[in-house]
């Protein structure tokens, strides 16, 4: 029996939409392999995006395989030498170090040129761009995938062999695929604002911890000489929840906190405050489908400790399209085959997302702000002695090194350690400051503990859900633990 299968004309291989670092990275690679690639992007380059603007070596890396880092532009963007990481008063510089593996230098680079040196290369592979142009809906079939395009002048369809997710975290191809808006408990809130005149050190990075917006981070990052980057991340989701607006509490903190004010001088805001949500990924949801992919904000690869993106954007934009070009040779575009994509994803990012997951479940309990505080206090004290526990730290947040390098034995033993050096210190001085000093002591540990037993009668239910969470996230983080053990015994 003869079976006729009917030929359809695609308008393109692979339907991109969103041409940020992950969409046109991923396009670059593709196009270069000579498959072709519409890019849909929602705005027209040159195009802003609110971001924090920090690129680590990581990002770097990537960028110089798609031959940025050779660009007189780049050459040009503020190198960041130095971290300083502030706890109310407390102060802890690390100098970065350059690993074997990254011999780039971070930099602050604004979105508005790194997204479009990406883009000129992608579109120099040859790569085409639909630019002023948004996805209003698509739909799967078994051959193809057929994507409606609204433009100024009407809609458009595009028909591709498969699409990709690039969208970012309010991702449209996303929110179709899983029926549902982005969970709150799994977003950020960040903000970010432009300032003129402000004080050096050009080359150093800042990132402030404060109880008002815990768990959460302001930063102050130099975008070039008297420039910078002024911004901060917060939690949406926390328990009890934050009532304080995110603008409100950045002003604030501009104002009051004594290190970010001296950073800004007389600086003046240029342009407006810019705010934006931030998904991190949530085990539930999909990165895969028939004929579909998520990469970037889109599959939720954000770091939920520093709010950090662009990494993740380019590295994900790599991998899918290694899973791509292959399903692209044996015109095979099946869920099975697009599943190597995820299992790389899971691989290289699984266990460093699991433990950043659950350090902010923890901490999300903000009746239980004023002791994070006060272990944050004894992270520092460690790092202001130990170079080697300072490079962990700011690797963590420089996105050089994983989370889970803080499971290290002998950084926990550290850290354990220091603590008992924090308590005894501050006994010895307590009773040097005499009665008062242990009343106020007491009475700060009375109210602590009259909130907690407070927030717990008031909201019962999310507080199971709370200890719930971070018992799931615990297990998950204890099964990557297990495997890593098992790994090194062989």
């Amino acid at each position: 029996m003869i079976s006729i299968r009917p030929v359809y004309k695609y308008d393109c291989d692979v339907l991109i939409i969103g041409g940020g670092p992950a969409g046109s990275s991923l396009a670059y690679y593709l196009a270069k392999e000579g498959i072709s690639v519409i890019i849909v992007e929602a705005y027209k380059f040159p195009r802003d995006k609110t971001c924090g603007d920090a690129v680590s070596r990581v990002a770097l890396t990537e960028l110089q395989a798609l031959g940025i880092t050779d660009l007189k532009e780049f050459s040009e963007a503020n190198i960041v030498n130095d971290v300083a990481l502030f706890v109310e008063d407390e102060k802890v510089s690390v100098g970065l170090a350059k690993p074997e593996n990254h011999l780039l230098q971070g930099r602050v680079i604004p979105r508005l040129q790194l997204d479009n040196w990406i883009y000129k290369a992608a579109k120099k592979m040859g790569a085409a761009y639909l630019e002023d142009a948004r996805l209003s809906s698509y739909t799967v079939h078994k051959e193809y995938v057929l994507a409606e395009i609204k433009e100024r002048n009407g809609a458009n369809h595009i028909r591709a062999k498969m699409i990709v997710g690039a969208d970012g975290s309010n991702s449209t191809v996303a929110r179709i695929l899983h029926g549902i808006k982005p969970d709150e408990a799994y977003q950020l809130l960040g903000l970010r604002a432009y300032f003129e005149g402000v004080n050096g050190p050009d080359d150093r990075c800042d990132i402030f911890f404060s109880k008002e917006n815990f768990p959460g981070l302001f930063w102050f990052f130099p975008t070039g000489k008297g420039t910078a980057n002024v911004g901060s991340a917060m939690i949406a989701s926390t328990l009890p929840q934050n009532e304080t607006h995110v603008k409100e509490l950045l002003l604030q903190q501009i104002q009051k906190n004594k290190n970010l004010a001296q950073r800004i001088g007389d600086g003046k805001i240029r342009g407006k405050i810019s705010g934006w949500p931030l998904t991190f990924q949530s085990p539930t949801h999909q990165v895969v489908n028939e004929r579909l992919a998520l990469i970037g904000d889109a599959a939720g690869l954000i770091n939920p400790l520093s709010g950090d993106g662009i990494q993740y954007a380019l590295l994900s934009g790599r991998w899918a399209s290694e899973t791509i070009i292959e399903c692209c040779r044996k015109n095979n575009f099946s869920i099975a085959a697009l599943t190597a994509y995820k299992k790389k994803l899971h691989k290289e990012m699984a266990y460093d997302m699991a433990v950043s997951n659950l350090l902010i479940k923890v901490t999300r309990n903000r009746t239980f702000t004023p002791l994070w505080m006060e272990v944050l206090l004894i992270v520092f004290e460690r790092a202001k002695s130990d170079a080697e526990y300072a490079s962990i730290i700011a690797g963590i947040f420089d996105g050089t090194l994983p989370s889970y390098k803080a499971l290290n034995p002998s950084f926990i033993l550290k850290s354990i350690l220091q603590g008992g050096v924090h308590i005894g210190v501050n006994t010895t001085s307590g009773i040097l400051q005499g009665p008062k000093h242990w009343e106020q002591k007491t009475k700060d540990t009375g109210l602590l503990l009259k909130n907690i037993i407070q927030n717990i009668k008031q909201n019962p239910r999310e507080q199971v859900k709370w200890l719930t969470g971070i018992a799931r996230t615990g297990l998950e983080v204890s099964g990557h633990i297990l495997k890593e053990m098992k790994t090194r015994e062989r």
